[in-house]
């Protein structure tokens, strides 16, 4: 009887799922809410991840029935008690008969790197940079959650947006266009509005986070408060990722994979922090995966049951994966 392998990324706005055979044939791909450990708590994660499977069986033609291998990567859940806690609430939901957890940022790893030495450089909500060496010694830097740090994340670059504002309006900092889109793209009067949907909870960690875009955008018109606010947040990830590859010992020509939606949705906020990088680091290779982080949670799947991440079985998932849009991102950069 064939045995089924399943990959989860789940993150602040939503679970993705990817079921495969054990060969490596991607068989189908499923989506649903979202399972940040600090967004939905436990029970939401559960239901996140159960709806996630049962969307990726459902796609791939399959009957239901138990997954026999599944690897979560759960936003938020990189602390060993918050795994243990992941890892017996969907093992109790029979979701599948054996359960690894880790946090969202090994699976991006995996998929930059495809099991090999390297670094990842994540900007999504959140931020966090990780990295592992030859003996599989792993270091991160960031990614310490939205009241302390996450530097060089959307939700940095939001907030930073927010602040920026504010002192243009007390007249207290430089002018900048960026009260006015703001504003505008909460349907607000004045940024004074703003900040009431925020001081009621109506515009949370996600909205917030949901400004970078207009700050990208600013950036482009050479709003001279965005281009700072962009500059500093690839800087905050170019010192990071430094930080990483010192801690274990990666040296020469370091792969570094870039991803999460800042670096998905911009090429400039690419190319920006690949020169503030290279500024530290001369012989860093920043590249985008091939794949979205779900992938290299399939490839734990595989690899926490003692597959080895073989040449062949890795090539048979990424040339399978490419029939997905959902999986695939672009090329080197």
């Amino acid at each position: 009887m064939k045995k089924y392998f399943c990959g989860v990324d789940g993150g602040a706005t939503k679970t993705l799922c990817v079921v495969a055979d054990e060969n490596g044939y991607v068989l189908g791909v499923g989506e649903a809410g979202p399972s940040s450990m600090s967004l939905v708590g436990l029970k939401g994660v559960e239901k996140a991840v159960k709806n996630a499977v049962n969307s990726s069986i459902r796609s791939a033609g399959l009957p239901s029935r138990d997954v026999d291998v599944l690897f979560l990567a759960i936003a938020g859940a990189g602390s060993e008690c918050r795994r243990e806690a992941v890892r017996r609430s969907v093992e109790e939901a029979n979701i599948a008969d054996v359960v690894f957890v880790d946090s969202d940022a090994i699976a991006a790893l995996t998929a930059a790197t495809l099991g090999k030495p390297g670094i990842v450089a994540i900007s999504g909500t959140g931020s966090i940079v990780l990295g592992v060496n030859g003996r599989g010694e792993v270091h991160r830097a960031c990614g310490w959650g939205y009241l302390v740090d996450d530097e060089g994340s959307a939700f940095y670059i939001g907030r930073e947006a927010l602040r920026r504002s504010l002192m243009a309006l007390d007249g207290r900092g430089p002018p900048t266009v960026l009260g006015e889109l703001i504003s505008r793209h909460f349907g607000a009067e004045s940024l004074s509005q703003v900040i009431d949907l925020i001081s009621l909870g109506e515009v949370g960690v996600v909205e917030i986070a949901g400004l970078a875009p207009l700050v990208l955008e600013a950036y482009k018109l050479g709003d001279g408060v965005a281009v700072d606010i962009v500059h500093q947040a690839c800087r905050e990830l170019a010192l990071a990722t430094l930080a990483v590859a010192r801690r274990i010992g990666l040296e020469g020509e370091v792969l570094v994979g870039v991803c999460g939606g800042v670096f998905e949705g911009s090429e400039i906020f690419v190319k920006l922090f690949s020169l503030k990088l290279r500024e530290l680091m001369p012989s860093a290779k920043v590249v985008k995966p091939l794949v979205k982080p779900v992938i290299g949670a399939l490839l734990l799947a595989y690899r926490s049951v003692g597959r080895e991440l073989s040449e062949e079985l890795v090539n048979r998932v990424l040339d399978s994966a490419a029939n997905y849009s959902k999986l695939v991102v672009a090329r080197e950069v």
